[in-house]
């Protein structure tokens, strides 16, 4: 296990620990204790260390995008495991990866993510301090992230679900995030269609499960939500694709970047997924820079906040494009101010 200096672009690999059946890559922008980097501990059956280590900096670049939008006052940052048999190496990783944070001495805070839930953060906060998954908290981080979601599509829709005619939507991945999504989508009188691989999951009452191999993309929607994997609609399916927006939770939703912009040519609505899915680190700046009011909120003062903040940006992105800018112009123009305070204390002005 040793540090390493190694930097490409915006990010770098910062420690890492390698092993014929574990390898384990802590992957941030370069910071200090005072702007910690951010980013889940995800554990996949990669096929090498060279795949894993790519994908950590894929999402560790996300994470920046993500953090520096909405002004969370963390930096950018991934961990990524690899192992042949992950669920035979929970506590090795836990250990492994408890070592790599204290040799970051607090330059680094990690939470879930694929692979990884609250219990693995439980056993690994019990060995560091430098964990935000809000651990002995009522709060859900999967649940803030759904709410973002709605949040998000709220902006598209023009108004709040309770103030808008329920539509057509569809949920791909129907865990944590687009469980509790698609629920929200029923209760305010959605017709909701939930595909999972599980069918187990996506069998939620009141809404209609649709079978995996199922060509969901010549459905008549309103809204596709991706809460699934990356790279889901590929260029086959992004020609066939019937639905007025796409909000996706999921991070880069696409199997090929420009095809967000085509199916923008074409008029439909595509939100950048960092403007979606930040509910999670939206609710980490709350429990890292405004711990008092943190400990005392209620789950769904917290939810409301992060709800309210994701369709605020949103909405204003929205305008921005209406306007003709670029996406990437309206992003810029949308983006919290790197002299603010972070988002987190505001939830103590609440």
């Amino acid at each position: 296990m040793r540090a390493s200096t190694q930097e490409r672009s915006n990010v770098s690999v910062l420690a890492e620990h390698i092993s014929d059946h574990l390898s384990v890559f802590v992957v941030a922008e370069v910071t200090d204790v005072q702007r910690p980097a951010n980013g889940g501990l995800r554990l996949l059956n990669y096929a090498d260390d060279a795949v894993c280590l790519a994908d950590g900096k894929r999402l560790a670049g996300l994470m920046t995008n993500k953090h520096d939008l909405y002004g969370t006052g963390f930096a950018g940052g991934k961990i990524v495991a690899r192992a042949s048999k992950p669920n035979a190496v929970k506590e090795e990783l836990i250990n492994v990866t408890a070592d790599l944070l204290h040799s970051l001495d607090g330059t680094m805070v990690t939470g879930c993510d694929l692979n990884t839930n609250l219990e693995d953060m439980e056993r690994l906060m019990a060995l560091t301090p430098h964990v935000l998954a809000a651990v002995g908290s009522p709060v859900d981080a999967s649940a803030a992230t759904a709410h973002g979601t709605i949040g998000a599509a709220e902006a598209v829709l023009g108004g709040e679900l309770n103030a808008v005619d329920p539509g057509r939507a569809l949920v791909h991945g129907c865990g944590a995030v687009g469980g509790s999504v698609a629920r929200t989508l029923l209760d305010h009188g959605w017709t909701v269609f939930c595909i999972d691989l599980d069918p187990r999951r996506a069998a939620i009452p009141g809404a209609t499960p649709i079978q995996p191999d199922a060509p969901w993309w010549d459905l008549d929607l309103d809204l596709l939500l991706p809460c699934s994997v990356s790279g889901l609609i590929t260029t086959e399916m992004s020609h066939r694709l019937r639905s007025r927006a796409i909000v996706p939770a999921a991070n880069a939703p696409f199997a090929h970047p420009p095809l967000a912009d085509e199916l923008r040519r074409k008029g439909m609505v595509v939100l950048p997924d960092p403007l979606v899915n930040a509910g999670a680190v939206i609710a980490d700046s709350i429990e890292r820079f405004c711990p008092a009011a943190w400990r005392s909120a209620r789950p769904e003062d917290v939810y409301k906040f992060v709800r309210l903040e994701v369709r605020n940006r949103a909405r204003r992105f929205l305008q921005q494009r209406d306007q003709g800018l670029t996406v990437d112009a309206a992003l810029k123009q949308v983006a919290a101010h790197p002299g603010l305070d972070p988002i987190g204390l505001s939830f103590g002005d609440v």
